[in-house]
Order: structure tokens, then C-alpha cells, then sequence
């Protein structure tokens, strides 16, 4: 797509710790970042909103969701220049 678009901008985001994301969610994930090395990356922690489905679901732990954010932003800032 760059070849194609030079001026492109491609962003993504990533609810850490979605109910039911297992580590090899987790693994895959930063698969991709790797692959894709993203320019701009969102990063953010689920956080069940009352009301909707995903409140209702088993949660991954507090702490493991801290740790695999962690992981994604430390990724995202070896091959980013910010």
C-alpha cells in the first residue's frame, strides 16, 4: 500500500485483555504487530462497560492484563522513532 499511496497512514487499536483473549490471542497479536510494524498503535485495557455483553464475561486477570500491555507498548516503541 505505501508503494501505492506514499502518504498513507495506517493506525490501529488493541483492547488488551478482552474476555476470553488467551495467551495465544495475546501471542498472535504481537505476531502481527511485528509483521505490520504499525506506525501508530493504540493500546488500551478492557473495561467492561455496564450494559453490554462483554461486562457479563469472565475477565483475564488484572495483573495479566497490565503485563501483556506492557509487552505491546515496549513493541510498539522499539521500532517506532517516539
Amino acid at each position: 500500500l505505501e508503494k501505492l499511496v506514499p502518504e498513507i497512514h495506517i493506525a490501529t487499536d488493541i483492547i488488551c485483555g478482552f474476555p476470553g483473549e488467551t495467551s495465544e490471542d495475546f501471542d498472535r497479536i504481537m505476531e502481527l504487530i511485528r509483521e505490520y510494524t504499525f506506525p501508530q498503535v493504540h493500546i488500551s485495557q478492557f473495561y467492561p462497560r455496564p450494559g453490554t455483553p462483554a461486562a457479563l464475561m469472565k475477565r483475564v486477570p488484572t495483573l495479566e492484563v497490565k503485563k501483556r500491555s506492557r509487552c505491546l507498548t515496549s513493541l510498539f516503541k522499539s521500532f517506532t522513532p517516539y
